[in-house]
């Protein structure tokens, strides 16, 4: 029985463990990062500055709609010098390493997420074919 509820310490301990490290990589991240994106790329500028991109994957309801994509002009100080924010649609997300990523297709988990989405996408471009007929 001792043996037991030493088994069941150890998975709390070790979930205690997973968190602290989760929180503390958190407060290590860089400044820049944008707290849900991902950083895609970063590019020099003559003058010293730079422009930063930030990927942010847009789901619902499981389903991908596309990422959003954040982009941050810096001059040489460091000084926010113009954003602009763009939805790139389709079935996509962010995948990043290291500073920085891509823009890929998006993985499901199983056959069956796969399946569904691929239904709900064809159900609305057939519902989008009969509204351009009732137009004409």
């Amino acid at each position: 029985m001792a043996d037991k509820k030493k088994k069941a310490a150890a998975p709390v301990d070790e979930k205690a463990a997973k968190r602290k490290a989760r929180m503390e990589a958190l407060k290590n991240r860089p400044a820049e990062q944008r707290a849900n994106s991902k950083q895609i790329d970063v590019i020099p500028t003559e003058n010293g500055g730079c422009v930063k991109n930030f990927g942010y994957p847009l789901k619902a309801k499981g389903q991908h709609i596309g990422v959003l994509v954040t982009s941050v002009a810096y001059d040489a100080e460091g000084n926010v010098l113009n954003t602009c924010i763009t939805l790139v649609p389709g079935d996509l997300t962010v995948k990043a390493k290291k500073g920085h990523g891509t823009i890929v297709a998006a993985k499901y988990k199983s056959e069956e997420q796969k399946a569904k989405a691929k239904a709900k996408k064809g159900s609305k471009k057939a519902k989008d074919e009969d509204e351009d007929e009732d137009e004409d």
